[in-house]
């Protein structure tokens, strides 16, 4: 059996249209779903992330740990296909010492914050995270949209200002980059 037909039967289950009703009609609640083995919760999360009448909400999937979130993060891609499933991990390179930031990490959280901060309304998707990396503080989502510098091709740009504003946001001026950030 295909990983295609496998998730079309998870998304046939009836147990799932329950779900899916919960989540949708339902007051806000807290639900855990228990004994899933293996990729099951991420079958049961693909199919309600692309259930229809959850079609316009958003989802928080909060794992045990960065390993748990990576692999979840990763198959859920996988059988959705998705773009909008976003990683959310913590900004510090080890939990001991909170001073080494991880600037690849600290990339995946701004643009999921980014993502997120928007006022368009409609869907952004989805945020896989960890207990570590939720109980960090982010910036308010205001602050994120007033400091967004937006390039597009055709725009006009002018070097020093462009510089001057970069400098103001705590870039330093470097010949070669070796990491994002």
């Amino acid at each position: 059996m295909s990983v295609g037909a496998l998730l079309e039967k998870y998304k046939a289950d009836p147990r799932l249209f329950q779900l899916a009703d919960k989540i949708s009609f339902a007051q806000p609640q807290k639900i855990i779903l228990k004994n899933l083995f293996g990729s099951a919760s991420q079958f049961v999360a693909a199919g309600i992330f692309l259930h229809p009448s959850c079609a316009q909400l958003n989802h928080l999937f909060i794992c045990n740990d960065a390993e748990d979130a990576a692999y979840f993060h990763n198959t859920l891609e996988n059988l959705t296909a998705a773009l909008n499933l976003h990683y959310f991990p913590s900004s510090y390179k080890n939990r001991k010492n909170y001073r080494l930031l991880n600037a690849s990490h600290v990339m995946l959280r701004t643009e999921a914050l980014t993502k997120f901060s928007s006022q368009t309304g409609n869907r952004v998707g989805a945020l896989v995270t960890y207990p570590e990396a939720v109980f960090e503080k982010v910036v308010i989502s205001k602050a994120i949209s007033e400091n967004i510098i937006h390039l597009k091709a055709g725009d006009e740009i002018v070097p020093d200002s462009l510089y001057a504003r970069l400098v103001d946001y705590g870039f330093e001026r470097t010949d070669c980059l070796y990491e994002p950030g």
